[in-house]
């Protein structure tokens, strides 16, 4: 544009300059409106999907059925971790069964609570399909050293119970990952006395590396 042509010597100085700023906003508007801004960018997905034998849970007198891991879904995306924990038909009890999950979230096996499978276990997330959400828990190394809690309480995970399983979704920043890369080991057990769990089955097995979102 050229607001010289049209703007007369015998125009008064502020009406000029009325009329420049005028000028200047209408070509600040022409300008915004043909640069959008750019979409923001999705986070890829990414996913770890783990399966157990059928009928390898260690049986107890104490409880009627013993509850049978077979298959372990953990899907990444746009900050939320969905873990989806199935079991063999007949044997997922919504009043009793129980889940641990053990995260490495920075794949660092020398950082947090050591397990014998080689993970570092930085936090934990207990499912519980009796109660209205999953605990989350985040590793105390001193706590353990000193013999008292391994883990402490650090926030919940909304819970969907299934037919054969549980479902939890978790924020990220709920679990000290910002990337959902991390390592996993599960469990399921069931309280026989309010301090005595008794442990069932594993995923993956006990003889083998935890799995893997990557």
């Amino acid at each position: 544009m050229n607001d010289k042509k049209w703007i007369s010597r015998r125009t008064p100085r502020l009406w000029r300059l009325a009329l420049a700023a005028a000028a200047i906003a209408v070509v600040s508007a022409c300008s915004s409106a043909t640069t959008p801004s750019p979409a923001p960018t999705p986070t890829p997905a990414i996913r770890a999907d783990v399966t157990d034998a059928t009928g390898d849970a260690a049986p107890d007198a104490r409880v009627a059925v013993a509850p049978d891991l077979v298959r372990a879904t953990a899907s990444v995306e746009n900050g939320t971790l969905t873990l989806v924990v199935s079991f063999a038909p007949g044997t997922f009890d919504r009043q009793t069964t129980r889940v641990a999950v053990l995260f490495d979230t920075d794949q660092n096996p020398a950082t947090g609570i050591r397990q014998q499978d080689g993970l570092g276990a930085d936090y934990g997330l207990d499912l519980f399909p009796a109660a209205p959400q999953a605990t989350i828990t985040r590793a105390d190394e001193a706590g353990c050293a000193a013999r008292s809690a391994c883990f402490v309480t650090a926030g919940s995970a909304s819970i969907t119970v299934l037919a054969d399983g549980i479902q939890a979704v978790v924020p990220l920043s709920a679990i000290g990952s910002s990337t959902g890369r991390l390592s996993f080991l599960i469990n399921t057990y069931v309280l026989v006395a309010p301090l005595t769990p008794v442990l069932f089955d594993y995923l993956p097995d006990a003889n083998l590396a935890p799995a893997r979102v990557q």
